[in-house]
């Protein structure tokens, strides 16, 4: 009786002892991704205290420390050919300052009178002695305004829209209009073209665009590009101006604004007239300096450490419009505290003697919301070969639900896996599979996808680059870009989850013998 039971527990113990010696170590270092500290690290990035954290402001160098601060807490030590954590690159602020027209001996204001994007403009001082009213604008193979007019180095006055007769376009022939219509740059375009010395643009919808505070915001406030990409506007400088302004800047001539348009309009033909009065343009803009900076943290691989795995988020978001708070804690704050979980991780298994064979580098963005800059900027000028970067695996957008998912919560969507490498995508599967009870959902995994969402987030400097990538993403929600993107709507249980299956295709990937194929053709 008692050498049975001894026998027993002896095996057990042997079953015991050999289950421990044979366990899947990524199962341990993926459960120190708790939801609490996802909370804890995010209650702090989306704080108001934050502000947003827009690219260029005190709110986005406030989350660069933070983040910087928990690679140092985990145990990640600086870059060395950086000096630390930060990769810095310069950026080109520009906007409007105060600009004003003159024009029939009465004074115009920016963003009372007219307004104008000033990626598309340039500084104008000039003073001109009249104004040539040109019909719509139109240089058309079917009808040009431009027709037999000399335009060269006068400001010329056009209309909003294209011929039309009984709600019918008269370049179109039907009742859908023509691109003179949606596209105000074509205007411009064929100003700049015939060598316009400004164009004037008047807009039916201009004191809805003056009035709504996004748009007021976007064309007052300051402008970002990289430095290594602004230069001067290629258009002649164009303006969009109320039907009042026209009206008082041509006086006496302003009844045949109505009378040359129904002309137009009725006999398809171009007629134009010429108002003699000066015309003042003084348009001012700033121009100077700043920097963003690109939060790295690295854990150096062993026996296969030249080759290199990127995980990235982004962490900035769109900052304040006054005293509203922009805190993105979808969008991409919880792609950044996915980030600082799963780089503690595995420097956990480093410190446990179970570090990857490959390095890898934890990145997060600045820049992404103004036009994917941290990313390009690194991938124009990076601090390990891209030709020793196997993959990017990329996290915008994982702690909230989607409309279509809302009975089915327990999934992500998946997006450029297989577009360079089918063996990514097939590890990403596997990783999905036998560590998680995600589905993964590619419905927007598709080039041509209306969305685009395969070019929205910095994933895609890297795949430009040939190097194959993953965009882990919950998809969009009612609070996208709104100040309703708060910590009180995150699913932190789901956003645990997601993080673990970045995790696990990580853990292969850096571990595993041979380097992924590269081996479909980037479209």
């Amino acid at each position: 009786m008692h050498k049975s039971i001894l026998f027993i527990i002896c095996i057990c113990f042997s079953v015991c002892f050999l289950s421990a010696q044979t366990e899947d170590p990524s199962i341990k270092f993926a459960n120190t991704i708790t939801t609490t500290e996802l909370k804890e690290h995010l209650s702090i990035l989306a704080s108001d205290a934050y502000e947003g954290r827009e690219t260029g402001t005190k709110g986005l160098i406030m989350a660069a420390d933070y983040i910087s601060a928990q690679f140092t807490k985990s145990g990640i030590p600086p870059i060395e050919a950086l000096n630390g954590y930060y990769q810095s690159y310069p950026l080109i602020e520009f906007g409007w300052e105060t600009s004003t027209i003159t024009g029939n001996k009465k004074l115009f204001g920016l963003m009372q009178d007219f307004y104008g994007y000033a990626t598309s403009n340039n500084p104008l001082t000039f003073t001109g002695s009249e104004i040539l009213f040109l019909g719509y604008g139109i240089d058309d193979s079917t009808y040009s305004d431009y027709t037999n007019v000399d335009v060269k180095g006068k400001v010329i006055l056009v209309s909003g829209g294209e011929p039309m007769l009984n709600n019918i376009s008269q370049i179109t022939h039907s009742d859908s209009v023509s691109a003179w219509t949606k596209d105000w740059r074509k205007k411009v375009a064929a100003a700049t073209a015939h060598g316009v010395k400004c164009i004037m643009i008047i807009d039916p919808n201009f004191d809805k665009i003056v009035s709504n505070p996004q748009w007021r915001n976007f064309l007052e406030g300051k402008l970002l590009k990289l430095s290594s990409e602004y230069k001067q506007s290629d258009y002649v400088n164009n303006l969009f101006i109320s039907q009042q302004m026209a009206e008082q800047i041509l006086g006496k001539k302003k009844k045949l604004l109505s009378k040359t348009l129904t002309k137009i309009n009725t006999t398809f033909k171009p007629v134009n007239f010429t108002y003699n009065t000066l015309i003042n343009f003084n348009l001012v803009k700033s121009e100077r300096v700043v920097f963003a900076d690109n939060v790295l943290g690295y854990i150096e691989g062993t026996d296969l450490k030249d080759e290199l795995i990127v995980v990235s988020a982004h962490y900035d978001h769109l900052g304040m419009d006054g005293n509203i708070v922009y805190n993105g804690a979808d969008d991409d704050g919880s792609g950044t505290v996915a980030v600082l979980e799963i780089a503690e991780a595995m420097m956990q298994a480093k410190l446990n003697g179970e570090g990857p064979r490959r390095s890898i580098l934890f990145m997060t963005f600045s820049g992404e919301e103004k036009g994917l800059f941290g990313s390009k900027s690194y991938t124009d000028d990076p601090v390990f070969p891209l030709e020793n970067t196997i993959a990017d695996l990329n996290i915008d957008m994982i702690g909230r639900v989607d409309d279509a998912h809302k009975n089915d919560s327990d999934y992500v969507y998946i997006i450029g896996s297989n577009f360079l490498s089918t063996e990514l995508h097939s590890i990403n599967e596997a990783a999905a599979k036998t560590y998680t009870n995600l589905e993964l959902d590619y419905s927007y995994n598709n080039t041509s996808d209306p969305n685009r969402y395969y070019y929205r987030s910095d994933h895609y400097n890297f795949a430009k680059n040939n190097i194959p990538v993953i965009f882990y993403f919950n998809g969009s929600h009612d609070d996208y870009h709104k100040p309703t993107d708060d910590i009180e709507k995150i699913n932190f249980d789901l956003l645990a989850e997601r993080a673990k299956l970045v995790f696990h295709t990580l853990w292969i990937l850096a571990n595993q013998d041979a380097r992924i194929k590269v081996d479909v053709l980037q479209e």
